[in-house]
């Protein structure tokens, strides 16, 4: 792995006080509890996960204050009292913590904490008032930290990675989940507008230098690991080879441009995780607030009045990196550094606790989801798929979805409404596009309400795309002869017969079990061969 001049090399393990977004949720659940604190140039967030037997874990609730700890980094010291507004907050999320009855408490600092000389008096101080131990990330391990949370979620093997915070821009190149570099600039939208700011109030800002600085700052392409050869991800691309790169992005500046896109184009889902943004949609978003003073900015009501003073910093960043980069487009991850310290502390605890993660721990993490919800499908559905993906009656872009749908049933089997199993399902943040996603909702939908499946599909036409009717028939098929084969303990063979219909050769799994449903199967493989367009023959043997 290459490292540049402007990141670490080692693997050690994120302003007046504000109130903003103090969230009270209480979890009931009893399953564990992680909590996971991220102490920043801009802000300090506490964000609680449930946890399952497995170490996967779902965030629940998060608390957000901004300190902007940056401003207090005087003579490369941040002043007393920043630190005492600080430690306030962390009392206060300490206490949260306890109140949630938190199992795995992970804490992190990174830029300003890490560039200020007094960083290790900061750090002690806060252990002995608060009783939280902060790993102060080198810039290094930001980066690989937030790739971490990001591509365990997205499961896509080739990517330049950024993430845009308050006090740096980290970028990490991989190469079929391989590291092959990680690097970290001074680029952060609250750096940068406090350099380039004409007044304290940040409505003048000298963006004309500032786009001079960062093209100065940010590497080419090849300093940072992509080939000639290798490509970026494009409108038409529908595959991730080895040297087709995809760009994913983290941080709330992103979130922010997001729900400012969504809601220009009257987007029918308000869902950031794996949307995907444009340069075209960030020129439009400079266009509307680069002459807008931050209390205009502030009054936008999908961009967060915390980042009113930074936003437009933040994206003229990202849209000079894009473009630097030759990228027409981005994917926003709605996971990054947290989840990434969090996913690494569960998985390699000894060397997370130890300060020795590496780029070995890294991969391993970002694999160890490679292959979501397979093991869910049994080898009988999983043989069926193929039967139809080499008749064409299933296109390989069929397959994850009919994995990630097969999961959603089990997990929802009790649900009585269908709308809340469509909102439910659309509330995961997933690997899937959002496309493929709710096209998996619907197809649970269809197993319980066609009608209401339907309804939905126009609903979300605009999402939805090239899957029809047919497509959802056809998923929902797979899936109601899953939960027969499931239920009985039924084995199935499928196979092409010469006469061109499908035979599906069943026998129970376990001797002397209850009565064979010999209707039932008939009925699911009626469906099947409504749904397909061929003849489905059930073979029943004893």
């Amino acid at each position: 792995m290459v490292m540049s001049a402007n990141a670490t090399t080692n693997y050690p393990l994120d302003s007046e006080f504000s109130d903003a977004s103090f969230d009270c949720t209480i979890h009931t659940s009893s399953s564990p509890v992680a909590s996971v604190l991220d102490l920043g140039s801009n802000s300090v967030k506490l964000s609680h996960y449930s946890m399952d037997t497995h170490n996967t874990f779902k965030l629940y609730s998060q608390n957000s204050a901004q300190l902007k700890l940056s401003e207090g980094l005087q003579g490369e010291v941040i002043r007393a009292d920043y630190v005492d507004r600080t430690i306030d907050v962390l009392k206060l999320f300490r206490e949260k913590i306890d109140f949630e009855g938190t199992n795995h408490i992970v804490a992190v600092a990174t830029s300003a904490i890490r560039d200020a000389k007094n960083r290790d008096e900061i750090i002690k101080r806060i252990q002995d008032e608060t009783g939280i131990a902060f790993h102060i990330l080198s810039d290094a391990n930001e980066a690989l930290y937030s790739y971490t949370g990001a591509l365990r979620m997205l499961h896509i093997p080739s990517v330049l990675f950024f993430d845009i915070g308050g006090g740096s821009l980290e970028i990490v190149a991989a190469r079929n989940y391989n590291i092959k570099s990680a690097n970290s600039f001074q680029l952060g939208a609250l750096r940068l507008t406090q350099k380039f700011a004409k007044d304290s109030d940040y409505r003048q800002v000298d963006f004309d230098s500032m786009k001079q600085h960062i093209d100065r700052t940010l590497l080419n392409p090849k300093d940072i690991g992509i080939r000639d050869t290798d490509t970026f991800l494009k409108d038409d691309d529908a595959t991730h080879g080895q040297s087709t790169f995809a760009v994913v992005g983290v941080g709330g500046a992103l979130r922010s441009f997001t729900k400012y896109v969504q809601d220009k184009k009257e987007y029918p889902l308000s869902k950031t995780h794996n949307y995907v943004l444009t340069v075209s949609d960030l020129e439009d978003i400079w266009r509307k607030i680069s002459d807008l003073s931050p209390d205009k900015i502030a009054k936008i009501p999908t961009i967060s009045t915390d980042r009113a003073d930074t936003i437009r910093t933040a994206v003229l960043v990202v849209l000079q990196f894009l473009k630097k980069m030759g990228s027409e487009k981005f994917i926003v991850s709605a996971h990054g550094l947290r989840e990434g310290a969090l996913a690494l502390s569960l998985q390699h605890g000894d060397a997370f606790a130890s300060q020795r993660i590496d780029a070995q721990h890294i991969r391993a993490t970002v694999l160890s989801t490679a292959s979501p919800s397979a093991s869910l499908v049994s080898s009988s559905v999983e043989g069926l798929i193929n039967v139809l993906l080499a008749a064409n009656l299933l296109r390989t872009t069929d397959r994850p979805i009919i994995h990630y749908a097969l999961e959603q049933t089990d997990r929802l089997i009790s649900f009585r409404d269908v709308s809340n199993i469509l909102y439910t399902i659309m509330d995961d943040d997933s690997y899937l596009s959002h496309e493929g996603q709710l096209f998996a909702a619907l197809a649970v939908v269809n197993t319980r309400k066609r009608r209401k499946a339907d309804t939905h599909m126009l609903n979300f036409e605009a999402i939805t795309g090239l899957y029809d009717k047919k497509w959802v028939r056809r998923i929902s098929s797979i899936i109601s002869l899953y939960q027969i084969l499931n239920k009985c303990s039924i084995t199935m063979t499928p196979e092409m017969g010469q006469g061109g219909f499908i035979s599906l050769t069943m026998r129970s799994k376990i001797p002397q079990a209850k009565p064979f449903p010999k209707l039932i199967l008939q009925d699911a493989c009626e469906q099947l061969t409504d749904a397909f367009g061929i003849p489905f023959k059930p073979n029943i043997l004893p």
